[in-house]
């Protein structure tokens, strides 16, 4: 049986913050979790999955790993293990006298419920004043988590969703709104915690554009060069140069790395490389 009480809140701390470094579905997916689908652990302004952070809470404090059928989540689980470290766990469907109080999507002043449609178009015209903000600084670009937490601020909504769940449906309406305005996308500006513009923006740029990019990182790229030079940074001498975020950047060179180099031309039959003479040594 799990001993809960080795948990400690630094370790809490420190599942979070690999949470946020590699991103929700990363992180779910190597310690073998599923989203949440009840309480919620509020770090920061920001939303876990409660369950999972638990659970790798659990590994880095003890050294024993707890798949997710070795404990509870819930009230009577995960959450009470984090309440008991003074951390805040949230519903994303509170009942009783807390729905009144706190819907899942609501104004920050009083807290009255939003549709989640309305939040939606309110976060999405405060994040275009925001990347509209960072294209003025040439080769800045912002993240998923820096912008959800100020467009909530700017718009005076919030929600107790997961970022994850709404972050790319709102670049989404920004895009559309660039497109419409002929202006470059101004979405290319915004990357996860691994400093990709994430699986949505190809086929984003695909109904936008009516073709999906080869390489979605290299697309954004040159979209952001464009935006810098549209929005009003100042750019050097030569026009400037369109750039990967350098976590992208990493990845692609050492990719490039690994792949063997072909120093000559390659024998059509056994596919080995030919030496210096043009003939295959084993088919003759």
């Amino acid at each position: 049986m799990a001993d809960w009480k080795r948990v400690t809140r630094d370790a809490v701390v420190a599942a979070v913050h690999e949470y946020d470094q590699v991103g929700q579905a990363e992180f779910l997916a190597r310690h073998g979790f599923g989203p949440a689908t009840g309480y919620l652990l509020e770090h920061e302004g920001n939303l876990y999955d409660s369950k999972a952070i638990a659970g790798v809470a659990y590994e880095l404090a003890t050294g024993e790993s707890l798949s997710s059928d070795d404990f509870r989540g819930g009230r009577a689980g995960s959450a009470a293990v984090l309440r008991r470290l003074e951390f805040v766990v949230q519903s994303p469907e509170p009942t009783g006298p807390a729905a009144a109080r706190r819907p899942g999507t609501h104004w920050a002043d009083d807290e009255s419920p939003v549709a989640f449609a309305d939040a939606q178009a309110l976060w999405a015209d405060a994040a275009r004043d925001r990347l509209i903000a960072v294209a003025g600084v040439y080769h800045a670009i912002t993240t998923y988590k820096e912008l959800s937490k100020q467009v909530q601020d700017d718009s005076g909504v919030r929600t107790t969703q997961l970022m994850h769940y709404w972050i790319g449906d709102v670049l989404g309406l920004v895009a559309l709104d660039c497109a419409r305005r002929e202006e470059p996308l101004l979405s290319s500006l915004c990357v996860n915690a691994e400093g990709s513009v994430g699986p949505s923006y190809a086929p984003s740029v695909a109904s936008l554009r009516g073709a999906e990019p080869k390489d979605a990182e290299d697309h954004a790229a040159l979209e952001r060069l464009a935006c810098y030079k549209h929005f009003g940074a100042t750019i050097p001498a030569g026009g400037g140069r369109p750039a990967l975020t350098p976590a992208v950047q990493r990845r692609k060179d050492r990719a490039a790395a690994q792949r063997p180099e072909r120093r000559g031309a390659v024998c059509p039959t056994c596919f080995v490389e030919l030496p210096v003479t043009g003939r295959c040594m084993l088919c003759g």
